[in-house]
């Protein structure tokens, strides 16, 4: 991620974002967040354990992946099967104002989930009493990794 000329995600390190955060530096934070960052796509936990199976066991890594939307360093994307991914935050969401209101790009090949800048969320005018809590927008096609 790009902020001002600099790689935000270089320019601070993971235990920097995670103490900003006030969260505790432990090894399963930094391993966990470290994998978001390098990833180019949302990773489901199934991901995640994969990618670290000598990490955790899964109720400590659903804890760790909700503390970690909770403070604002990651958004949680529900794909088209209700499964839960996790992408890293902009550096200005916090535990209660994600701004990551973006579209997400699905493959159909891969199935790979990707964030996708410059589609803003639309303003719809709902009925009266209603409440929009999200909206999802999903771009569907090839990645440029499967084509």
């Amino acid at each position: 991620m790009q902020l001002g000329g600099v790689n935000y995600f270089c320019a601070v390190t993971i235990d920097e974002r995670l103490r900003s955060r006030g969260l505790r530096v432990t090894d399963i934070r930094r391993d966990v967040l470290q994998l978001l960052q390098g990833s180019d796509r949302a990773l489901s936990q199934a991901d995640v354990e994969r990618a670290l199976p000598d990490l955790a066991d899964r109720v400590t890594l659903f804890r760790v992946l909700h503390n970690f939307e909770e403070a604002g360093l990651v958004h949680r994307v529900i794909d088209t099967q209700g499964t839960s991914r996790y992408a890293t935050c902009e550096p200005t969401c916090n535990a209660h104002d994600h701004h990551d209101l973006h579209a997400h790009f699905r493959c159909t090949s891969c199935d790979g989930l990707f964030c996708v800048t410059g589609i803003e969320q639309p303003k719809a005018a709902v009925p009266k009493g209603f409440t929009v809590q999200e909206v999802h927008i999903e771009l569907v096609g090839r990645c440029a990794h499967c084509d």
